[in-house]
């Protein structure tokens, strides 16, 4: 039996084998009797699992582990005897057949007894007599103190865990946690500046941050050689193919344009270029040498007098068109018939003011450029049980809505009325004390997730029914359409 839980790319500093930790083997953990390893400030050894009435001990378990994480993280085996001095002598491992889902409980007795969750590694390991050892492997974590459900805060002291007294010590850790979320508000922003003509086009732009967790700690390896740029380029230059859905066996490639792409520091920048867009500020994507993702875009929206030629059909758009633009008799006074009358809809702010913020558009973006990330970090052996942390911010977006062509939202609309955002600007979440969202992009359709919040950020009616499924079908069948048509002229 193999099992890993891993909770963190990054490997902390001190290591007592020769290789990484998702490689570990029994081997491996014959060489700490051989090197005489003992416990100290950065090792633990238990011969049995911490328990108490024969039950999993949370409170030794939790003190254990916080207390790795308030100091320089460290390692923990259970199933390792050790002699007097502390060194271990005996791998004669533990017995867990009686424990259900063992990896499962241990996980638990550490997100439900320590706050906030710690980053740390677990491993079980095979021994020949059928026992088996386990492995910790707990970072120094980012976001000090991490207090145990007894409200104490450990330390590690040389070869024990010890409660913190020290006032100084605390603030020191409390310090280590503000510097934390101050680095992610210092990168999430865009210092792309707009020429003069486009400070007047009202123009919703959508910032997008997304990086590994926890921040800073992943690293691609070969980030400022020749074959990464290149590899970058292609990711980003070639079309993005999606299955148009699960009973057909037709697929869709799609693209945001990019085609040029240059270094920077520490950081490589993409964008789609033209010869009548060489200045203004565009789609910019700029990928971090930490694996961290800047993504800005000009969202696609429209008004009543420009529709877009695949809605002109939409029952949607004819309804909201009724409801807020109804047709009206109109004199004609410039004619010389002066009972002629012509019909028209009403000059109304909504035909004047309200903008429309294409939703389908949005969700392919969002499937684009997530798609194309997650292709870079697959590239680069990013493990994938580790999450990526996510906010987005959305500008101008005051007197605009998300609009989809689906007889679901339609129906949302009758009963709950036009979503117009109230907002300038809206963060999700909240731009403040580094608070973000998480993603596991290990699921296929983790950009929906990405997209949700955007589209309730801005506003949608009762967004947790929306049929986004049957919105990405739809939009496909679009694309189908448009592309036909191309074909065939």
């Amino acid at each position: 039996m193999l099992a890993i839980i891993l909770k963190r790319q990054h490997v902390m500093e001190y290591n007592p084998f020769e290789t990484d930790f998702d490689k570990l083997k029994f081997s491996d953990l014959e060489s700490l009797i051989t090197k005489e390893i003992g416990e100290g400030w950065y090792i633990e050894y238990k011969s049995i699992i911490p328990k108490t009435n024969g039950k999993l001990d949370n409170i030794k378990i939790s003190k254990s582990i916080s207390s790795f994480a308030n100091t320089k993280g460290g390692w923990i085996f259970w199933g390792i005897t050790c002699d007097s001095s502390n060194k271990p002598v005996s791998l004669e491992g533990i017995d867990i057949t009686e424990y259900r889902n063992f990896e499962d409980q241990i996980s638990q007795i550490i997100n439900s007894n320590i706050s906030p969750k710690p980053f740390y590694h677990l491993k079980v390991i095979d021994v020949e007599n059928g026992n088996v050892i386990i492995v910790f492997c707990i970072e120094e974590s980012p976001t000090p103190p991490y207090i145990t459900s007894q409200g104490v805060i450990y330390q590690r002291e040389n070869n024990e865990s010890k409660p913190i007294k020290d006032r100084y010590i605390i603030e020191k850790l409390n310090e280590k946690t503000n510097n934390y979320y101050k680095s992610i508000e210092r990168f999430s922003k865009f210092n792309l500046p707009e020429t003069k003509g486009q400070a007047n086009w009202n123009q919703t732009y959508l910032e997008l941050y997304l990086f590994p967790l926890p921040f800073n700690e992943f690293k691609f390896k070969n980030f400022y050689s020749s074959d990464f740029f290149k590899n970058v380029a292609v990711r980003f230059y070639q079309n993005t193919q999606f299955a148009f859905n699960s009973e057909e066996e037709k697929s869709v490639s799609l693209n945001l344009g990019f085609n040029s792409i240059y270094s920077s520091e520490r950081s490589i920048i993409i964008r789609p270029i033209s010869d009548s867009n060489l200045i203004y500020k565009s789609t910019t994507v700029e990928l971090f040498d930490n694996g961290n993702l800047k993504f800005l875009i000009p969202l696609h929206e429209f008004k009543t007098d420009n529709i877009p030629a695949h809605y002109e059909n939409s029952n949607t758009i004819e309804y909201l068109l009724n409801k807020y633009s109804p047709y009206d008799t109109f004199y004609d006074f410039d004619n010389m018939e002066m009972d002629k009358k012509t019909l028209r809809r009403v000059d109304t702010d909504f035909v004047n003011h309200v903008k429309f913020i294409d939703g389908h558009e949005l969700i392919l973006t969002i499937m684009i450029i997530v798609t194309k990330y997650k292709s870079i970090l697959e590239d680069n052996d990013f493990d994938f049980k580790n999450e990526i942390g996510f906010r987005t911010k959305i500008s101008d977006c005051w007197r605009k809505f998300v609009f989809f062509d689906n007889e679901d939202y339609l129906e949302k609309l009758k009963l709950y009325n036009i979503p117009l955002s109230p907002k300038s600007e809206i963060e999700i979440p909240e731009f403040k004390n580094g608070n973000y969202y998480v993603i596991d992009l290990s699921e296929n359709y983790s950009f929906i997730h990405i997209a949700r919040n955007i589209m309730e950020g801005i506003g949608l009616p009762d967004s947790q029914t929306i049929k986004y499924y049957e919105i990405i079908n739809k939009a496909f069948e679009r694309y189908f359409k448009i592309k036909n048509s191309n074909d065939v002229s």
